[in-house]
C-alpha cells in the first residue's frame, strides 16, 4: 500500500498539469518583471508576450495525453521535458531582468549624502585598528565651520570605540598633515572631503598613509532635478568624477566635470568638460576658488556653480567614483579609445600609442588621470575623459552589451548614482531599443591659463595652481550648449 501511495504521488507530480503550471507560473513571473522594468517597447513586449503564449500551446499539445490508450507516450515525456527546459530559462530570464530592476532602483533618485570622517595613520606605521590607539593624542581641525557639526559627532562615535583617545586642535589642515608626517601625532582624524587641502602639501598624501577606521554621516538631500520629457526634449546632466573610499554617495572634490546635453530629436550629445582647478566662484562660499572644490559642499554646490557662471541650467547629475570606471569599462568587455598622441601613463606604465588603443578597466584609468606627461596638462587630461566616456557609450550602445548584462550591472550598483527617476532610465532605453538609432557626439572642453597664486576660498593662505578662464571659451561653449536646448542641430569642428 506504501509503495503504491508513493508511486501515486510521484504519478501527480510528474503529470502534464503540474509541470505545464509550473510553466506558466514562470511565465507569469517573466512578463510581470517585463512590465516592472517597463524598458522595453510596447511591440517587444507584446511579441514576448506571443512568443510565451505560443511556447505554453507547443508544451501543453506535447504533453496532452492521447484519447488512444498507449499512443504519444514518447511525445508526452518529450513535452515534458521541454517544458521543463523553458521553465528553468524562464526563471534565469526573470533573475536578469529583477537584477536590472534592482540596480535601476539603487542608483536612480538619488536623495542622500555621505560624509565620511576616517582615522588616517602613516602607511609605515604599526597601527592597525582603533585600539592600537590607546591613551594617545591625535590631531583634527575642529576650527573649520564647514565641519564642526561633522566633527563633533564623529569624535563622539570614536570615543566609543576607544575612550581613551585624545583629539587635539590642529589649526590648519596643512599643519595637521605636516605633524602626522613629522611624528608629531600619531593619527589624524579628518574629513575624507578635505584630502586636497593635504595633497597641496604632500601630493602622494594617500600612497603615503593608511585608514585604519571611518565614520559615515549620511544625510537626505532635496531634489534638485529639473525634470523633462527625456526622449523629446533636451536636458544636460552634470557628470561629477570623484575619487574616495567611501560611498559613490560621499561627500568630496570633483576631480571630473563634465556636462553632457542630450537632444534625443536630432539624435546629438555634446560633452562639455570643465577643468578641475578651473577659477570660479563657488556658490555656498560667494568667493573665487577651484571649481574641484565646489564638491566639497556637496554635488548640488557643483550644479549651483557651474550653472551661475555658464548661465545654463542643469538638469540632473550623475556621480561615479574612480574607482568603478575600472570595474565598468572590464564589465563592458573592455573599449576602444583613440588618442592623438603616444605617451606613458604616471598609473599603471601604459604604453599609450598614437591612435586607437584597446583599454580595460586599469589602462583607462591611467588615461584618464594622465596630465603630466601632456604638452596642454590639465586641457588635455578632460580631453582625454571625455574620450573614454564616448569609448564607453560607444559599447554601451552596441549589440556587445547584450553579452554582459549582468556584469555591466553589477559594476553599476554602488559606484553610480543619479538624480534622474527610473522612469526616465527606462525611458531612455526603451527609446533606444525602440529606434536603434546612431548618435553623433561632439567633444568641446573650456580652456584657460594656469597660474600660482594665493587667496582661494577654502586655503586663502595657501600658494595654489588655479585655473584663470578662457572668457571666449565659456562663452563659445556655453552658446553650443543653449543652442542645444533651444533644439537647434549643432556642428562643431573635432580636432584630433
Amino acid at each position: 500500500m506504501a509503495k503504491h501511495s508513493k508511486g501515486s504521488l510521484v504519478s501527480k507530480i510528474t503529470s502534464w498539469q503540474v509541470i505545464l503550471g509550473i510553466q506558466a507560473i514562470a511565465s507569469l513571473l517573466l512578463i510581470g518583471l517585463v512590465f516592472k522594468l517597463n524598458a522595453l517597447p510596447l511591440l517587444y513586449t507584446m511579441v514576448l508576450i506571443g512568443i510565451v503564449v505560443l511556447l505554453a500551446l507547443i508544451t501543453f499539445l506535447l504533453m496532452k495525453p492521447s484519447k488512444i490508450q498507449g499512443k504519444g507516450k514518447i511525445r508526452n515525456i518529450i513535452g515534458k521535458v521541454i517544458s521543463l527546459l523553458l521553465s528553468v530559462f524562464l526563471m534565469l530570464g526573470s533573475l536578469y531582468i529583477a537584477q536590472g530592476n534592482s540596480v535601476i532602483d539603487a542608483i536612480s533618485g538619488a536623495n542622500t549624502k555621505t560624509t565620511r570622517i576616517s582615522l588616517v595613520v602613516m602607511a609605515d606605521s604599526d597601527y592597525q585598528e582603533v585600539s592600537d590607539l590607546k591613551n594617545q593624542t591625535i590631531e583634527a581641525n575642529l576650527d573649520d565651520e564647514d565641519n564642526a557639526k561633522y566633527m563633533n559627532e564623529a569624535i563622539e562615535a570614536l570615543n566609543k570605540e576607544e575612550s581613551t583617545i585624545q583629539v587635539n586642535n590642529a589649526s590648519s589642515y596643512v599643519d595637521m598633515a605636516n605633524d602626522l608626517y613629522d611624528g608629531k601625532t600619531k593619527a589624524i582624524y579628518i574629513n575624507e572631503a578635505n584630502y586636497g587641502m593635504l595633497e597641496e602639501e604632500h601630493d602622494t598624501f594617500k600612497n603615503d598613509t593608511r585608514i585604519i577606521w571611518s565614520y559615515d554621516i549620511v544625510e537626505q538631500t532635496k531634489d534638485i532635478s529639473k525634470n523633462v520629457n527625456v526622449t523629446k526634449e533636451v536636458f544636460t546632466i552634470f557628470i561629477s568624477g570623484i575619487d574616495t573610499t567611501g560611498p559613490v554617495s560621499t561627500v568630496s572634490r570633483s576631480d571630473v566635470n563634465m556636462l553632457v546635453t542630450v537632444n534625443p530629436e536630432t539624435k546629438q550629445i555634446l560633452m562639455t568638460s570643465i577643468p578641475r582647478d578651473y577659477y570660479v566662484t563657488l556658490t555656498n562660499k560667494g568667493k573665487k576658488d577651484k571649481l574641484t572644490h565646489a564638491g566639497l559642499g556637496g554635488v548640488e554646490n557643483s550644479v549651483s556653480t557651474i550653472e551661475n557662471f555658464m548661465g545654463i541650467d542643469i538638469n540632473y547629475y550623475a556621480r561615479v567614483n574612480f574607482t568603478s570606471l575600472i570595474e565598468m569599462v572590464d564589465a563592458l568587455g573592455g573599449i576602444t579609445v583613440y588618442s592623438p598622441v603616444a605617451f606613458t601613463t604616471l598609473h599603471g606604465g601604459y604604453q599609450i600609442h598614437k591612435g586607437n588603443n584597446e583599454m580595460d578597466g586599469d589602462k583607462a584609468l591611467g588615461f584618464v588621470r594622465e596630465r603630466y606627461g601632456l604638452s596642454g596638462g590639465d586641457n588635455d587630461r578632460v580631453k582625454n575623459q571625455q574620450r573614454v566616456l564616448t569609448g564607453m557609450l560607444k559599447k554601451a550602445m552596441s549589440p556587445a552589451i547584450l553579452t554582459n548584462y549582468s556584469s555591466v550591472l553589477s559594476s553599476i550598483e554602488g559606484s553610480f548614482e543619479t538624480n534622474m527617476s527610473a522612469g526616465e532610465i527606462t525611458d531612455l532605453i526603451k527609446m533606444q531599443l525602440n529606434d536603434m538609432a546612431s548618435w553623433d557626439i561632439y567633444q568641446i572642453q573650456l580652456t584657460g591659463n594656469g597660474q600660482m597664486m594665493t587667496g582661494g576660498a577654502y586655503m586663502p593662505n595657501n600658494r595654489l595652481y588655479y585655473m584663470i578662464p578662457n572668457e571666449n571659451s565659456v562663452n563659445e561653449c556655453a552658446s553650443l550648449i543653449k543652442q542645444m536646448m533651444n533644439g537647434e542641430k549643432i556642428s562643431v569642428e573635432q580636432s584630433e
